[in-house]
């Protein structure tokens, strides 16, 4: 952050205009999320939730990835989208895994995958946003064909995370002995925890309530009434990582302010053509994805264009839609979006985790991860398999 201070003074960027970088939604979601499940955890409820999953799974354990990806589908898709359910899925994967042995970064991430493979679930937030766009333009058609989009590249970037994340299993003292386990019974402060994490998901997901205040609020009534322990809770907030995360969003908004965006639009511009339309919007979504929200800024910026661009070069416009959605959807695995953010923040929460994945360590990964994202759907759009699947 004191860095971001000697860059914008060289570019005349006002202290106001550098703390528009800061993320303070982001912020909030992050310490709140890991305060509830700080508080969660601080009674053992989560490890014995974790350890009865792992359980069932037996030695099955690929099983945990499957079930990991389908409940995060289900939960984006039945209605609140990515934003509120990525926020959930990680503090529910990481304990699983640390029980299972198991890598708990894939299996957030796989989890998270399944999240965005359904955003554009025609009943989703995002979706009618990205349909409106697409009426108010002419361009026919529903947002179906960009959620098998969506799934497709996720199932892509699946496998491409197993090789950049392979040998990560951890052994640690949560892990479980499948032969001598025996489940504990779970007690009344186990049970009112469990119901204030319940509460917690269904006013975010069914009344649309904000994650991080709704953390914040649930966490606070659990340590009240004795349902958790604030010293301990606290201590599971991974500040450093959050302030890394932060950080480095405040420089890249100096990126974003001093006209980088803008240079780079103008120079892809001259280059397109019905051909290199979708692989170059595909990457300059995804670019500005790195820097800025898929839902907020990168889908009503550039879908607006997408009809008009179609009419003067001869492409396809759901194809371009659907290049726009996914370009600002899979790089969000970077550790400065939402959902590598909060992957990184709630494996920081576990000794073990924490010791196995360092937070530059994970923080560099990540950016792999989402770097990789890019490329597939670059040679995707090349191919061109979404043409395909847009008609």
């Amino acid at each position: 952050m004191g860095f971001a201070l000697l860059i914008a003074e060289l570019y005349g960027i006002s202290v106001k205009q550098l703390n528009s970088g800061f993320s303070t939604s982001l912020a909030m979601s992050m310490i709140g999320v890991t305060y509830l499940f700080g508080v969660v955890r601080s009674n053992g409820a989560l490890e014995k939730v974790a350890n009865r999953l792992v359980h069932m799974a037996g030695d099955r354990r690929w099983l945990l990835y499957t079930v990991m990806y389908i409940l995060g589908f289900f939960l984006s898709a039945v209605g609140p989208g990515a934003i509120p359910v990525l926020a959930i899925i990680p503090v529910l994967a990481v304990p699983v895994a640390l029980s299972a042995g198991v890598n708990p970064v894939l299996l957030s991430l796989i989890g998270q995958m399944g999240v965005q493979s359904a955003r554009m679930s025609p009943i989703t937030p995002e979706a009618v946003v990205v349909q409106d766009l697409m009426n108010v333009q002419g361009i026919p058609g529903t947002t179906i064909p960009l959620m098998i989009c969506l799934i497709v590249t996720e199932w892509f970037i699946i496998l491409v995370s197993c090789f950049i994340f392979r040998g990560g299993n951890i052994k640690s003292k949560l892990s479980i002995d499948m032969s001598t386990y025996k489940s504990e019974p779970l007690t009344v402060q186990n049970w009112i925890a469990l119901l204030g994490m319940l509460f917690m998901i269904i006013m975010v997901l069914a009344f649309k309530w904000n994650v991080g205040y709704t953390s914040f609020l649930v966490g606070s009534i659990l340590v009240v009434i004795r349902a958790g322990h604030e010293k301990e809770s606290l201590k599971y907030i991974p500040l450093n990582t959050i302030l890394l995360i932060l950080g480095v969003g405040i420089l890249m908004n100096i990126v974003k302010i001093s006209g980088g965006l803008e240079i780079m639009a103008s120079s892809l511009s001259m280059v397109m053509n019905d051909m290199t339309a979708a692989p170059i919007m595909v990457i300059f979504a995804g670019f500005m994805s790195f820097f800025t929200s898929g839902l907020g800024v990168v889908f009503p910026t550039l879908i607006p264009i997408a009809g008009a661009l179609s009419d003067q070069i001869g492409a396809n416009a759901v194809e371009l839609v659907a290049m726009i959605v996914i370009g600002g959807t899979v790089t969000g695995f970077s550790p400065v979006s939402t959902a590598g953010a909060l992957v990184m923040a709630s494996v920081s929460q576990y000794e073990e985790a924490a010791a196995a994945f360092k937070p530059r360590y994970l923080f560099v990964k990540l950016f792999l991860v989402a770097i990789w994202a890019m490329i597939i759907s670059a040679i995707f759009a090349i191919l061109p398999v979404y043409r395909f699947i847009c008609g």
